[in-house]
């Protein structure tokens, strides 16, 4: 399993929904504000750590067909 980042929103969406609390003092924005930040900011960030995976994986594979590629060709003149 791969180390995720997506949690650290979490902890954005808590300390927006307490500013957001200090400055209006109004529960239910602040409440909205906390799960809204916390709910879209783990989603974004798990979207872009999957295409970054993806896109590891793709060159990792990649990299393993040119060295056995390359590895058949130098077999092949010898």
């Amino acid at each position: 399993m791969r180390r995720t980042y997506a949690y650290n929103s979490v902890v954005i969406g808590i300390l927006l929904g307490m500013l957001v609390y200090a400055s209006t003092a109004n529960v239910v924005l602040a409440i909205l504000t906390c799960l809204g930040v916390s709910i879209v900011g783990f989603v974004i960030i798990r979207v872009i750590e999957n295409a970054i995976d993806k896109g590891i994986d793709k060159a990792g594979d990649a990299i393993s067909n040119a060295v056995k590629k390359h590895k058949e060709n130098k077999d092949n003149n010898i």
